[in-house]
């Protein structure tokens, strides 16, 4: 039988190590936790224009300028807009206790949902 294993917090772990190495972890924490950026800010970031945007999702500049300025939009808009600056949306659940979940699917159009689409379209 295999021994059941109990949770180690973050702190516990963190208590093991030098101060030295403890500073830059949590250093390096905060550098990534500021890795915020609006999405203007990212698609500059990686040297595309939003007219390079608009050519590869198939529509036009103004559209690009609007969707960069929106608090809310649809998930698989998002995706398309971060496809078209070369990256891949993934997203993360995080919960209190520390825990992240990946989620996937998200956003994607299925088969069933684009047949579904079509037919009530016509």
């Amino acid at each position: 039988m295999t021994k059941g294993f109990r949770a180690v917090s973050a702190d516990e772990v963190l208590a093991g190590f030098v101060p030295g190495r403890r500073a830059r972890i949590k250093a390096r924490a905060a550098e990534i936790i500021g890795e915020e950026l609006a999405l203007s800010d990212l698609r500059k970031s990686k040297r595309v224009t939003q007219e390079e945007v608009a050519e590869r999702q198939g529509g036009r500049q103004v559209y690009v300028s609007r969707l960069e300025r929106r608090a809310d939009m649809k998930v698989s808009t998002l995706r398309e807009y971060v496809k078209a600056i070369g990256g891949q949306l993934q997203l993360v659940v995080t919960f209190p206790e520390g825990r992240a979940v990946k989620l996937k699917e998200i956003g994607k159009r299925t088969a069933r949902a684009t047949s579904t689409r079509r037919k009530t379209s016509t």
